[in-house]
C-alpha cells in the first residue's frame, strides 16, 4: 500500500513538474509582449511629447513676432494719439482717423502677410471693430460676444494668445490692449491659419507630416451660415472637421497625401482613436499601411477660453516598432529554444530516473524469478550475488557461497577436479574482458556432477573489469536428448545425404563457372569496346543473370520440399521496404516505356515485425512477372489495411499491371511448380515457372494466400493478406509530414496521369494547394500564364519530369519568371536515365521515381533548410560534429558519363558529407566550371562522349594558366589500371588517381590528401 502511495506521489510530483515547466512559455510570451507595449507606450508618448514642445515653440515664434510688431509699429505715439481722438467720435467722423491709421500701417501689415499673418485688426475700447486691414470696408460690428479673445484682452487689459475658432475662418489669434498710461483705448489683433503653423513645426521636425481638425461642437455655433460650406466632415471622426478641404482658399492646408488618407480611413475604423478624440486626450497609435509603420499622435488644442476645440495630428514613420517587433519575435524565439532543451533535459532525466529505478526492480524480480541460475562475482572471483535458482541447482546455502570465491566450492574441469583459478576457462575470457559461453561441469555440495551451460560476460567500472555475470543452466536431460537425437540423426542424414551432395554439387557447378562468367562479363564491359561487342556481352551479361535467377528458384523450391525454409521475425520499414523493392526494378520498366507505382494508404502503420527478406522476394517476384509480361501503362503496388484492427495489423498487398492477362480457365495452373498459363509463353518470355509457386509458399508460410484476379487483354492483379504484428514505434501511422509550407502552391508535371493523381491527393491531403500538368508544353505554357499573372500566381514547388525542366541554360529565365523567389525544384529521374548538365543546374533536388507523396514533402523540407543555413556555419557545425577528422564539405564536379555510376558515385560522396555538381563529359565540365566558381575539386572520368578527361583537363589547365587563377584539384577516376595509366593521368595535368570499382576509403584518402589545396583554391 505504501509503495503504491509513493508511485502515486511520484506521478503527481512529475505531473504538477512538467504542468509547471509547460507554462512557463506562456508567463514569458506574455512578460514580453508586455515589455514590447510598454517600450512602445513610451516611444508613442516620446512622439506626443515632442508634437507638443514643435506646436508649442512654433506658435511662441509668431507670438514673439507679433509682440515685437506691436511694442515697435503699433504702440506709437502716433497710433495712440489716432485712436484716443477715434474714441472721442462715433459714426462717420472716425473715418479720417481709420484712414490714416490704414496709411500709416499698411506697409508693417504688407509685410506680415509676407510672413503669413493674415490679418491685423483693431478694435475700440467698447469691443467694437474700428479697422480690418484685410477688410477694411468692414467695422463697427461689436464683437465682445461672439470674440473670447477680444473681451479677454479688454476685460484683463493682458495680452491673449491661443486657438479660436471663427466666423468664417478658425486660426490663432495675438490680441493686445491698446493703453494710454492706465486708459484703454482699444486692442489690436493679428491672427494665423494652420497652414502657417503647420510650415513652421514641418520646418523643426521635416519628417512629420501634420494635419488639423476642429470640433463641430464648438466649430458650428461660431460660423456664420453662409461660410460653413468652406468646411467639411473629417474623414478620421464624425463630430470633427476639416477647413477648406477642397483648398479653395489660397492660404489653407494642402490636402492629406495618399499615405496619409489611407491611414486616416485606417483610423476612423479603430475604437480607440474615437474614444480618444471623444474624450479629447493626447495620445498616439500606432499603425502600418503597406507593411511600413507609422505613429500617428493627436495633440489636443484648447481655445482662448480654455476649451478643447481642435485636434493636431502628427503622422511620422516608425521604423523603431519593426525593431521592437523583431527584437520580440527574437527573444520569443530564443526563449522557446531554450526552454524547450530544458524540458527536453528535464523529461530526459525524469524517464531516466524512472527507467534506473524500473530496471533495478526489475532486475531483482528477473534474477529471484528466474530458472536458470545466476551469479555475480568481484575481480578476485568472490561470490557478490546469487539467485535461489543456482542455489537450489547447487545445492548450497546462501550463505555457504556469498564472499567465497566460487572456483573452489563448485567448478570441476573434467576428472581433474576444480585447478587453480587462473587456469579456469570462465575467469580467463572474463578478465581478458572476452564473453564467454560454452558447456562446463559443475560439482553440487554432496560432490555429485552437474552438467550445465555457461553464458558469463564481464562487469565493468569505467574501463576497468570489476567483475563478471554468470548464468548458467542445468543440461543433463538435453545431454540424454542429445546421444539419443545424434543417432537419429545419423540416420536421417544418410538418407539425404545424397539428395544433398547432388544440390551442393549442382550448386557448386554451376555458381563457379557462372560467377566467373559475371565477373569477366563486368570487366571486360569497362574496357574499351566497339558497339556490337557491348551488345553481345551485355546479352552474354543477361543471359548469365537469367541463369542465375533459375538456380535461385531451383534451391529455393528445393527448400521448401525439403521443409528448410523458415521465416525470421524483424522489425523493419514498410515503406523503405516497398520503395526500394520497386526502384530496383524501376530501371527494368523504363526501358519498356513502363511506369512503377508505389500506392501505400496514408492509415497504414510503418514500423513492423516480421521477415522483411521473404516479402521482398515475393514482391520482387510479382512486380518482375507484371513487367515481363507488360507492354505498356504501369506496374503498381498497393497497400492498404484489410482490417480495422490495429495489433496485430492485417494488410493488403496488390501488384496490378495493364499486361496480357490470364484466361480464368488457366489461372490455377500458374502456380503450379513449373506451370505457365500458355506454353508459348515461356517460349516468348522465359523463366521457370517457379517464381510464383515459391511466391505462393512464401506468403502460405507467412499466414496468407496468393491469388489472382485477370482479365485477358485488360492486366492482372496478383494479392494477398498478411497480418503483421507491430513494431515498438509502429501503433502510429507514418511519420506526419512537417507543418512548415502549408497552404504553399504546388505544380505537379508529372507524365504518368495515376502517378500525377497519388501524388495530388497525397500533398492535398497535407494540405498543399496543387495544380496538375501533363506534358512538357503545357508545363511551359503555365510557367508563362503564372508570371502573367503575377506574384500571386507563382509557384512556391515545382515537381517536374527530369526531361520537361530546360534543356540548357537559356531556357532557365521563362521557367524561373512563373516560380517565387527561392522556389523548390524537384527533379523526377527514372533510375536508367541521368540528367542534362540544364535540368541539374535548375532543379533543386533530383528524386528516383518511384515515390511517395511524402517524399516530395521531406525533400522541399530539407532543400529550404539547406537554403536557410550558409555554407560556412554548416561547415562549422559539421567539423564541431564530427571532431574525429572527417573530411569537411567540399563543392566536387563529378565528371562521369554512365548513369548508373554517377549515382553511385554522388551517393559515396554525399555519405562523406560533399555538394555534388555533375557534368556528362568534358565540355559540359568546363561550362560548369566558368558557371559555378565555388567549385573545390573535380572528380574527372576519362572515356566520355564529345570530350574526354584528358583533353577536358588540359584545355581547363591552359584556362587557369591564362587567366591566373590557382589551379584547381583534379582527381582522375576510371577504369584504367593498367601499367602507365596513373603516370598518364598526372602527366595530363591531374593530382590524383582512383582506380575503378572505387574503394571508399582510397576515395576518401585522396580526396583528404588534396583538401587543403581545395580550400585554396
Amino acid at each position: 500500500m505504501s509503495d503504491a502511495l509513493v508511485k502515486a506521489g511520484k506521478r503527481f510530483g512529475h505531473r504538477w513538474a512538467l504542468l509547471a515547466f509547460l507554462a512557463l512559455p506562456l508567463i514569458g510570451t506574455w512578460l514580453l509582449h508586455n515589455s514590447q507595449l510598454e517600450k512602445q507606450r513610451l516611444h508613442e508618448e516620446q512622439h506626443i511629447q515632442a508634437l507638443s514642445t514643435i506646436y508649442e515653440a512654433s506658435l511662441q515664434t509668431y507670438a514673439k513676432a507679433t509682440s515685437i510688431l506691436f511694442f515697435e509699429r503699433i504702440k506709437q505715439e502716433e497710433v495712440l494719439r489716432l485712436m484716443d481722438a477715434a474714441s472721442h467720435t462715433r459714426g462717420e467722423a472716425q473715418i479720417p482717423y481709420r484712414a490714416r491709421l490704414y496709411r500709416l500701417l499698411a506697409p508693417s501689415y504688407r509685410n506680415l502677410r509676407q510672413l503669413g499673418i493674415r490679418q491685423l485688426h483693431f478694435q475700440t475700447a467698447d469691443g467694437n471693430s474700428f479697422l480690418r486691414f484685410h477688410e477694411p470696408q468692414k467695422y463697427g460690428d461689436n464683437l465682445l460676444a461672439i470674440r473670447p479673445s477680444i473681451r479677454k484682452a479688454l476685460q484683463t487689459r493682458q495680452a491673449v494668445q491661443g486657438f479660436e475658432a471663427g466666423r468664417v475662418k478658425s486660426g490663432f489669434r495675438f490680441v493686445h490692449p491698446l493703453l494710454d498710461g492706465e486708459r484703454l483705448l482699444g486692442s489690436v489683433e493679428t491672427s494665423i491659419g494652420f497652414r502657417v503653423i503647420s510650415d513652421a513645426m514641418h520646418q523643426l521636425q521635416p519628417s512629420r507630416e501634420f494635419h488639423f481638425v476642429l470640433a463641430k461642437a464648438t466649430t458650428l455655433p461660431v460660423l456664420f451660415e453662409s461660410e460653413r460650406w468652406l468646411y467639411g466632415e473629417s474623414d478620421i471622426h464624425p463630430d470633427f472637421l476639416v477647413e477648406d478641404p477642397q483648398v479653395v482658399l489660397p492660404d489653407s492646408p494642402p490636402a492629406p497625401s495618399p499615405v496619409l488618407k489611407a491611414i486616416n480611413r485606417k483610423l476612423y475604423r479603430m475604437p480607440e482613436v474615437r474614444k480618444g478624440m471623444d474624450d479629447f486626450r493626447a495620445f498616439s497609435i500606432s499603425l502600418s499601411i503597406d507593411e511600413q509603420p507609422w505613429v500617428v499622435s493627436f495633440l489636443p488644442i484648447k481655445d482662448v477660453s480654455g476649451l478643447s476645440s481642435a485636434y493636431i495630428l502628427s503622422y511620422t514613420p516608425a521604423p523603431y516598432i519593426d525593431v521592437l517587433r523583431r527584437e520580440f519575435l527574437t527573444q520569443l524565439a530564443l526563449m522557446l529554444v531554450t526552454l524547450g532543451i530544458l524540458l527536453f533535459l528535464l523529461l530526459r532525466l525524469i524517464k531516466s530516473r524512472e527507467r534506473v529505478v524500473r530496471e533495478q526492480r526489475n532486475l531483482v524480480a528477473v534474477t529471484e524469478t528466474m530458472g536458470d541460475g545466476l551469479y555475480v562475482l568481484d575481480e578476485y572471483g568472490r561470490v557478490m550475488l546469487i539467485n535461489a535458482a543456482a542455489l537450489q541447482l547447487l545445492g548450497f546455502a546462501r550463505q555457504d557461497l556469498v564472499g567465497q570465491v566460487g572456483h573452489y566450492l563448485f567448478h570441476r574441469h573434467g576428472d581433474q577436479g576444480c585447478g587453480p583459478l587462473d587456469e579456469c576457462p570462465i575467469y580467463r575470457n572474463v578478465k581478458q574482458g572476452k564473453h564467454f559461453f560454452g558447456e562446463e561441469q559443475f560439482s553440487r555440495a554432496d560432490g555429485s556432477p552437474l552438467p550445465v551451460e555457461v553464458s558469463s560476460t564481464p562487469l565493468y567500472d569505467g574501463r576497468r573489469i570489476a567483475g563478471s555475470v554468470t548464468a548458467f543452466r542445468d543440461i543433463t536431460r538435453r545431454k540424454a536428448d542429445e546421444l539419443q537425437l545424434r543417432q537419429a540423426m545419423a540416420d536421417a542424414e544418410a538418407a539425404n545425404q545424397a539428395k544433398s551432395a547432388f544440390l551442393a554439387n549442382m550448386s557448386h557447378e554451376i555458381r563457379t563457372p557462372m560467377n566467373g562468367i559475371l565477373g569477366l562479363t563486368a570487366l571486360t564491359l569497362d574496357s574499351e569496346l566497339d558497339a556490337t561487342q557491348r551488345q553481345y556481352l551485355e546479352l552474354v551479361r543477361q543471359s548469365a543473370e537469367s541463369l542465375m535467377l533459375i538456380l535461385n528458384d531451383i534451391l529455393d523450391f528445393s527448400k521448401m520440399e525439403a521443409g528448410r525454409m523458415v521465416l525470421e521475425v524483424t522489425p523493419f520499414r514498410l515503406r523503405e521496404l516497398a520503395l526500394g523493392t520497386a526502384r530496383v526494378l524501376a530501371a527494368r520498366a523504363a526501358e519498356k516505356g513502363l511506369e512503377v507505382l508505389v500506392d501505400i494508404a496514408p492509415e497504414v502503420p510503418d514500423a513492423l515485425l516480421g521477415d522483411p527478406g521473404r516479402l521482398r522476394q515475393v514482391l520482387l517476384n510479382l512486380i518482375g512477372n507484371a513487367i515481363k509480361f507488360t507492354e505498356h501503362g504501369e506496374v503498381t503496388l498497393r497497400i492498404a489495411l484489410a482490417t480495422t484492427g490495429k495489433n496485430p495489423c492485417r494488410l493488403r498487398l496488390a501488384v496490378i499491371d495493364t499486361g496480357i492477362g490470364i484466361d480464368h480457365a488457366k489461372q490455377a495452373t500458374i502456380f503450379e511448380a513449373f506451370g505457365q498459363a500458355d506454353a508459348s509463353v515461356t517460349r516468348r518470355f522465359g523463366g521457370t515457372g517457379l517464381g510464383l509457386t515459391i511466391s505462393r509458399e512464401i506468403v502460405r508460410l507467412m499466414g496468407g494466400e496468393l491469388a489472382v484476379d485477370s482479365t485477358p487483354g485488360a492486366g492482372s492483379n496478383f494479392h494477398f493478406e498478411l497480418e503483421f504484428p507491430l513494431a515498438e514505434d509502429g501503433d502510429a501511422g507514418p511519420p506526419p509530414a512537417p507543418e512548415a509550407g502549408i497552404d504553399s502552391l504546388w505544380l505537379l508535371a508529372v507524365r504518368n496521369e495515376r502517378l500525377r493523381k497519388l501524388l495530388a491527393a497525397g500533398l492535398r491531403k497535407q494540405r498543399r494547394q496543387v495544380q496538375l500538368c501533363a506534358s512538357s508544353e503545357s508545363l511551359r505554357e503555365q510557367m508563362r500564364q503564372s508570371a502573367r499573372l503575377g506574384e500571386t500566381a507563382r509557384y512556391d514547388v515545382l515537381v517536374a519530369e527530369q526531361d520537361w525542366l530546360p534543356a540548357n541554360f537559356a531556357e532557365m529565365p521563362l521557367y524561373r519568371s512563373g516560380l517565387h523567389v527561392g522556389a523548390v525544384v524537384l527533379a523526377l529521374v527514372p533510375m536508367n536515365a541521368a540528367a542534362p548538365s540544364a535540368s541539374r543546374s535548375f532543379a533543386s533536388r533530383e528524386l528516383p521515381k518511384p515515390l511517395l507523396p511524402e517524399e516530395l514533402i521531406a525533400a522541399e523540407r530539407e532543400v529550404r533548410e539547406q537554403a536557410r543555413r550558409p555554407d560556412k556555419r554548416r561547415a562549422g557545425d559539421e567539423e564541431a560534429a564530427n571532431p574525429a577528422g572527417n573530411t569537411g564539405e567540399l563543392h566536387i564536379l563529378l565528371v562521369e558519363d554512365n548513369p548508373i555510376n554517377q549515382r553511385l558515385a554522388r551517393a559515396l560522396l554525399e555519405k562523406q558529407g560533399h555538394r555534388i555538381s555533375l557534368a556528362g563529359h568534358g565540355q559540359e565540365a568546363l561550362d560548369l566550371l566558368e558557371a559555378l566558381p565555388d567549385i573545390d575539386l573535380i572528380l574527372m572520368d576519362l572515356q566520355m562522349p564529345v570530350m574526354d578527361g584528358f583533353e577536358a583537363t588540359r584545355q581547363w589547365r591552359q584556362r587557369e594558366s591564362a587567366s591566373g587563377r590557382r589551379p584547381l584539384p583534379i582527381i582522375a577516376m576510371t577504369a584504367n589500371t593498367m601499367a602507365g595509366d596513373r603516370e598518364a593521368c598526372l602527366a595530363a595535368g591531374m593530382d590524383g588517381y582512383v582506380a575503378k570499382p572505387v574503394n571508399a576509403a582510397m576515395l576518401k584518402s585522396e580526396i583528404e590528401r588534396l583538401q587543403p589545396r581545395a580550400g585554396q583554391a
